[in-house]
């Protein structure tokens, strides 16, 4: 059996033992099997994949990441994609030689997905402003975006949110936010990207935008669907929904850098800080498993940085005043 023809066997069994669950697992799992790895190794007998056609390969897309033409984080991604499946087919055909051992991933450490200069993600003194252009420019999306500031959700948590129907995601009469579906792909998923379910109460001031927000969806948009942040025909919206207001926002905010719609979930966490909110509230509220993981999505600014030292010095004696 080549690669390629395991392939389509291994597709066949994750499918019936439901190892790729989620609609984005398995467009990922696919797109990298059929669009990089089987043109690479389809050919390829099973048996004669060698440790060293894997890193002649991982060689390549290195030479490409070099050049600026690719991430170090998208090759390893698809080199996991790779070795887990000559790992299952050295266990399936009870192969003698492992073709995966001691491949390492490519080193990630000076690759910057984020720069000071392009944070993807607002100040403090520059989310009032954008709120502001966006309650002028977007009325629709106001609501989203301050859930979004607010608690720090992924977009595709916020997408399959129901203010209404048999199970709300938004309990207005206690005041509290379940989040427990995503949405990339098709119907959503009965579960969050971390597998984790989050139970957040929300301040009164939130729950009236909310509650306005739903008040005012055209009626044919919530008479087919229990959606708080439906598509105009009333289904899911597209994960690019945001992409273009949250640019014509920021340009009419006077904000210069690149924002995607993940900048909500990077901002949260400065803002939480600004706020002196508890790190473990602000977990809480997040969703980060750990302070690692929550220290990669924040940003500290100048500003910020230049308070905590001048309190230094003043301890320190060397001047006055904090």
């Amino acid at each position: 059996m080549n690669y390629g023809e395991y392939v389509t066997f291994l597709l066949a069994t994750k499918t019936a033992r439901n190892e790729l669950s989620t609609a984005k697992g398995r467009r990922t799992w696919t797109d990298a099997q059929t669009l990089h790895l089987v043109p690479h190794f389809g050919p390829l007998e099973l048996e004669a994949i060698r440790r060293r056609d894997v890193e002649a390969w991982k060689t390549q897309l290195a030479l490409e990441v070099r050049a600026g033409k690719l991430s170090p984080h998208t090759v390893n991604g698809r080199l996991r994609i790779l070795l887990s499946t000559l790992r299952s087919a050295v266990a399936d055909h009870e192969l003698a030689y492992d073709p995966t051992r001691a491949v390492k991933p490519l080193d990630t450490s000076t690759w910057e997905t984020y720069t000071e200069e392009q944070p993807n993600a607002l100040t403090v003194d520059e989310v009032p402003a954008f709120m502001a252009q966006a309650r002028r420019l977007f009325p629709q999306h106001h609501a989203q975006l301050a859930l979004g500031l607010a608690t720090g959700r992924r977009p595709c948590e916020l997408r399959p949110l129901r203010w209404k129907g048999e199970t709300p995601d938004i309990q207005w009469k206690d005041g509290v936010l379940l989040v427990r579906r995503s949405q990339v792909l098709g119907e959503a998923d009965h579960r969050t990207k971390t597998k984790a379910r989050l139970r957040i109460p929300l301040p009164s001031a939130l729950l009236e935008i909310l509650a306005a927000h739903a008040r005012d969806l055209p009626l044919q948009q919530a008479d087919r669907s229990d959606l708080l942040f439906p598509s105009r025909t009333g289904g899911y919206q597209a994960s690019s929904c945001l992409a273009k207001p949250i640019v014509a926002i920021a340009a009419a905010a006077g904000i210069t850098k690149h924002l995607s719609p993940y900048f909500m979930r990077r901002t949260f966490q400065d803002l939480c800080r600004a706020a002196q909110v508890h790190d473990t509230v602000a977990r809480a509220i997040s969703g980060h498993a750990t302070v690692e993981m929550q220290r990669l999505y924040s940003s500290v600014d100048g500003a910020e940085v230049r308070t905590g030292l001048t309190k230094v010095l003043a301890l320190a004696g060397l001047v006055h005043g904090g």
